[in-house]
């Protein structure tokens, strides 16, 4: 538990956090300039112990919370394997970071590299870790991105100090460089017209420019790695990192498959940013695996529909916007009352029409070549055949609207699982060609007719976009219970639901009278009309206000829920008052929470996992979207604070 340390931004595991010192704060991930301390001889945290940061060994010591302590203090972390090693409870000791001890270990392989998460999920969340002698400029980006908080710069030194020259992609010796001009501009290299230079210079003064390089160029790749944490992108820029090493790219890929669990613990359930799939990692992240397994466990699709109809993807998102899609349903427009539709896509396997919206469906991008390699489409036809096995009996009939090796896929699945499927692509023709799009038109009309399924317009549409929204969001039945008695608003796909007796907006006697109830809401959009939720299609979620959540708490009890201390929130609710919280959450997931009394109930948006807001004592746990109380309450608390200060 810490006191100086404090984690500001969140990516998956990686974190931008401050470390208070004496007289500055410091920005983390963080360099520590250990380069002086290795040339000199001097033992690194015994350094430490007399500088800006402690390193304590007492056990007695590291359980005492010492409150008026100015100066950071960590604790070592001991491999297993060492002969000193005991297991102990990391997660009660009062310190700000921890430094893993005989760290250059996990250079040995990549599985050992990989146990640095093992480590992570040992000691508390609002703890950094300082992972000491390993950090070169081409692995930073994956540590960060296990939940390193802190390294050094003693491995370019040292380098340097072997006439190794760093780059971003890997190092090179001195001496295979050739004559040319170094490939480097930092403010040191520009000293220097050429490689030639600088194998001409005495021994000493070039190991210390070149170590001068290696730093920078360190210090210049946790710059990126910083503004992709800030941009949530961290993912992308470590798969194309790993691209330059062998051994990273195993570490990433034994990550995805044995530490699935500690990624997905941290990993948001929505960005703002497109999730970019260009290799096949991206089939092993965290929000593929997510949102197949919500398709299976929590999507229902719509009883009245007893047609399915598949289609391929679009690159325009949300797909219904799409030309093609466009197409597709004027074919079946007569019968759309009836007709189910599932998108086919890599990496998501399958996309149901009414979540198209969620993330990542609706934030994706992925190259197109019309090659599927057989991992991916190993994938997809397993998204497809669990789909299948869980909802075959909902569907009179299964159309196929595909083209190419997507039609294959389904080809496949139909003689695994012995499924009837209606293919209306011939060999060749294009899913978009009028021929195929006639035949798609023709075979659905048929079939409807023949089962005495009217023509009919899809009047429950937007409601079922809702309805499968909350399911996906916070689990099966929530949907059904937030939509009944209620009606939708607005145009795809900035919807709105209200309750269907005040689908207007309020007047000011009615917001006279709800001030005299003592109701407070804390959000600027919503002084509408009683609205129950709404759909944010930045995020791809759906946003509920306080009169949604105690709709929806009757269906999902504590799930999705926080319980605070008593007090009333500001715009923000902080770890250390949480009391409790559902295991589920995850960061960007909407939350409802109430205080231990009950006089303070709202919604707002998880900025970190529910589990984080327990073991964490410091840092933002939810931001309030809005929320009611007492007017009572309030008062007490504003005069509470007043004789704080």
């Amino acid at each position: 538990m810490s006191r100086l340390f404090e984690v500001k931004k969140r990516d998956c595991a990686a974190r931008i956090g401050e470390l208070t010192l004496r007289d500055r704060r410091l920005k983390t991930p963080l360099i520590i300039e250990a380069g002086a301390l290795v040339r000199d001889g001097m033992d690194l945290l015994s350094a430490l112990a007399c500088s800006d940061m402690r390193i304590l060994r007492d056990d007695e010591e590291l359980m005492s919370e010492d409150e008026e302590r100015e100066v950071p203090r960590g604790a070592v972390l001991l491999p297993e394997e060492h002969p000193l090693y005991e297991r102990r409870d990391l997660k009660n000791l009062h310190v700000d970071f921890f430094v893993l001890s005989h760290s250059s270990r996990l250079l040995k392989s990549p599985r050992e590299f990989a146990s640095i998460v093992k480590l992570r999920e040992q000691i508390s969340p609002d703890v950094a870790l300082w992972v000491p002698a390993i950090a070169t400029p081409d692995n930073i980006a994956i540590l960060t991105y296990m939940g390193v908080d802190i390294v050094d710069n003693v491995v370019p030194v040292l380098r340097g100090y072997d006439d190794v020259f760093m780059l971003e992609e890997g190092c090179v010796r001195i001496a295979e460089m050739g004559d040319e001009q170094i490939p480097c501009n930092c403010e040191v290299c520009a000293s220097c017209e050429s490689v030639e230079q600088l194998k001409e210079m005495d021994r000493r003064e070039r190991a210390d420019l070149i170590a001068r390089h290696n730093s920078l160029v360190l210090l210049r790749e946790l710059r990126k790695v910083r503004m992709h944490i800030i941009s949530g992108d961290l993912r992308e820029y470590v798969e194309m990192r790993v691209r330059s090493s062998a051994f990273l790219t195993a570490v990433l890929r034994i990550l995805d498959k044995d530490h699935e669990y500690f990624f997905e613990r941290r990993a948001p359930v929505a960005r703002r940013n497109v999730m970019l799939a260009n290799t096949m990692e991206s089939l092993r992240r965290v929000e593929v695996k997510r949102f197949a397994s919500r398709v299976i466990e929590r999507y229902e699709p719509p009883p009245e529909k007893k047609v399915l109809l598949i289609i391929p993807c679009a690159a325009r998102k949300p797909y219904s916007l799409s030309k093609s899609h466009a197409l597709f349903r004027r074919a079946v427009a007569g019968f759309k009352a009836h007709v189910h539709e599932i998108i086919i896509t890599s990496p998501l396997g399958i996309v149901p029409r009414e979540i198209e919206i969620a993330y990542p469906a609706a934030f994706y991008d992925i190259p197109v070549t019309g090659y599927w390699d057989a991992e991916e489409r190993a994938w997809v036809s397993s998204c497809l055949r669990a789909y299948l096995e869980h909802n075959i009996h909902k569907y009179n009939a299964i159309f196929v609207h595909l083209e190419g090796e997507c039609a294959e896929i389904c080809r496949d699945v139909a003689a695994d699982g012995g499924y009837d499927m209606i293919f209306t692509c011939r060999n060749g023709e294009k899913a978009v060609s009028k021929s195929a799009l006639r035949r798609l038109r023709d075979e659905i009309s048929k079939f409807c007719i023949s089962e005495g399924l009217e023509r009919d317009e899809d009047d429950r549409a937007l409601s079922n976009v809702i309805k499968a929204l909350a399911d996906f969001q916070f689990g099966r039945g929530a949907g059904e219970k937030l939509t009944g008695g209620a009606v939708v608003r607005g145009k795809y796909p900035r919807l709105t639901l209200y309750e269907s007796s005040c689908a207007h907006e309020k007047t000011d006697a009615e917001d006279a009278k709800a001030s005299e109830c003592g109701s407070v809401h804390r959000d600027g959009n919503c002084d509408e009309g009683c609205v129950l939720a709404r759909i944010s299609p930045e995020y791809g979620m759906l946003s509920i206000t306080t009169r949604g959540a105690r709709k929806l708490r009757e269906a999902i009890g504590d799930a999705y829920f926080v319980l605070t201390d008593d007090f009333v929130p500001g715009n923000t609710i902080f770890a250390g008052g949480v009391l409790h919280a559902d295991e589920k959450i995850r960061v960007n997931d909407y939350v409802i929470f109430s205080s231990r009394n009950e006089s303070v109930f709202g919604v707002g948006r998880a900025k970190m996992s529910g589990w984080e807001m327990i073991e964490s004592v410091r840092g933002v746990a939810v931001q309030v979207r809005e929320f009611e109380c007492h007017r009572d309450d309030i008062n007490s608390s504003r005069r509470l604070r007043q004789s704080t200060a």
